[in-house]
């Protein structure tokens, strides 16, 4: 658009996820520069397995690296569906094998050494897979509510069923 304004449609991980840079310049040749990260959260579905892995590439040794789920410490002892497990002393991965709607909210990798802290936070969305009205509108079968059974009337008496 004329006024800067970048719209993406139809937005796609492995083609728009990216970094973004705005130069704008006016008439007395003044540039501004602002930059933007794009990052395209795809929703897992029910079934689904999540993987999150946690990198520290700068800080000291020892580093104590620890989850939460919308701020209480997790557990792997106490959470089977939800394991953390070291990769090495820089790298942690949080592993959801069958990811549940009560599995949806954030997730924060902390990080701490003897020089401080530092945070990362994700959120995690699930599908919502209820019934939608048009689940709701399908034709429905008949069906017996009693089996219907052969019956045996003379002919010109009255019958009933």
């Amino acid at each position: 658009f004329p006024n800067g304004t970048l719209v993406i449609e139809n937005v796609e991980r492995m083609s728009d996820e990216a970094t973004y840079t705005c130069v704008a310049k006016n008439s007395q040749g003044y540039t501004a520069k602002g930059t933007l990260e794009v990052q395209v959260m795809v929703p897992f579905n029910p079934g689904d397995t999540a993987l999150v892995n946690c990198v520290a590439t700068k800080g000291d040794l020892p580093l104590d690296i620890s989850w939460t789920f919308s701020s209480e410490t997790i557990d792997s002892t106490l959470q089977r569906d939800i394991t953390t497990m070291s990769l090495n002393p820089r790298a942690s991965v949080l592993t959801i094998n069958s990811v549940s709607a009560n599995h949806q909210g954030n997730y924060t990798c902390i990080v701490q050494n003897a020089a401080g802290r530092a945070e990362y936070a994700a959120t995690l969305v699930v599908n919502d897979t209820s019934l939608s009205d048009n689940d709701m509108m399908q034709p429905i079968p008949p069906r017996w509510i009693i089996e219907p059974t052969d019956k045996a009337f003379a002919q010109g008496s009255d019958a009933k069923v």
